[in-house]
């Protein structure tokens, strides 16, 4: 009996320690910023696109890295983008919770580079359901700069020397965000929303869920970029991301590139977390992207 204690006691022990440690940790990373580089090469992307910067942000949820965000706005200068993308949740989605925070962080953007902004789930059910949230998508378009491009399931032309790329903002149904089970996406989706897909023409897609990439691809986007997933929040070598929001453990789509049929998808990380504040081996990250032309 004594000695069943004695191993119940350490063991007791031991799990106060890991958790203390994950504590510890998850409090210096959230912290801390990361960027991650890639280079995209396709035949459809123009000439005078070769070499175009893209800075991605996604889920800050009021996430503040020095005052006013200083820090991560001065990351951002220093890579020198000629667009900024953000796929939405830079507030969290909560009944009384700041929006000026997150409005002043992508106005300061404005001023580095274009900014186009598209909504993710946190932005999307308060703009859908007032009766819970009052004003709060309200509050937060007003205090966005005229200068921030606001996508709403709209498409927009890049034009750079004479070239263009399409420049699409997804913003999925609450349905399409349902936890524990992927719901199924509605046949002609995505045609409904913007049309047959041009396919001489090369498509960005700013989609927050990542779940959704083959239907995605299959449409026709070349690049999407997307979040929400929070990398999973702790990571562990080899395995991946522990857990989405969706609440799904290992999820396919966690952090990073992935590919379908000659198609990519960039999935961040993030910057912030809102009700499970854990970061593990997973730091708060701008990715930035290179496009390349590629000969064919």
């Amino acid at each position: 009996m004594k000695l069943c204690l004695n191993i119940l006691e350490i063991l007791s022990i031991l799990i106060i320690v890991c958790l203390v440690c994950v504590l510890l940790i998850s409090y210096f990373e959230n912290r801390r910023l990361s960027v991650t580089k890639y280079r995209i090469a396709d035949s459809l992307i123009p000439a005078a696109f070769d070499g175009y910067h893209i800075v991605h942000l996604t889920d800050l949820h009021n996430a503040s890295f020095g005052r006013e965000n200083e820090r991560l706005i001065q990351s951002i200068r220093q890579l020198k983008p000629d667009i900024i993308l953000i796929t939405g949740d830079m507030i969290i989605g909560k009944p009384g919770a700041d929006v000026t925070f997150a409005a002043q962080t992508v106005n300061a953007l404005c001023e580095i580079a274009p900014v186009y902004y598209s909504l993710g789930n946190h932005e999307l059910r308060a703009m859908l359901y007032t009766d819970t949230y009052g004003s709060m998508w309200k509050d937060l378009k007003a205090r966005l700069s005229p200068e921030v491009h606001l996508l709403l399931d709209e498409r927009e032309t890049i034009v750079r020397d004479g070239e263009a790329v399409y420049l699409y903002g997804l913003n999925l149904t609450p349905e399409l965000y349902r936890r524990l089970r992927k719901a199924p996406m509605p046949q002609n989706y995505l045609t409904s929303l913007f049309g047959k897909c041009e396919p001489d023409r090369y498509h960005i897609f700013m989609a927050h869920n990542p779940e959704y990439f083959k239907e995605y691809a299959d449409w026709g986007a070349n690049l999407t970029f997307a979040g929400h997933v929070h990398g999973g929040m702790i990571r562990l070598p080899f395995l991946g991301g522990v857990l989405s929001p969706m609440i799904r453990f290992f999820p396919k789509y966690d952090k990073g590139l992935f590919t379908n049929n000659n198609r990519y998808m960039i999935l961040s990380g993030g910057l912030g977390n809102h009700t499970f504040k854990f970061r593990v081996n997973n730091l708060p990250e701008i990715v930035s992207v290179t496009l390349c032309q590629k000969s064919v």
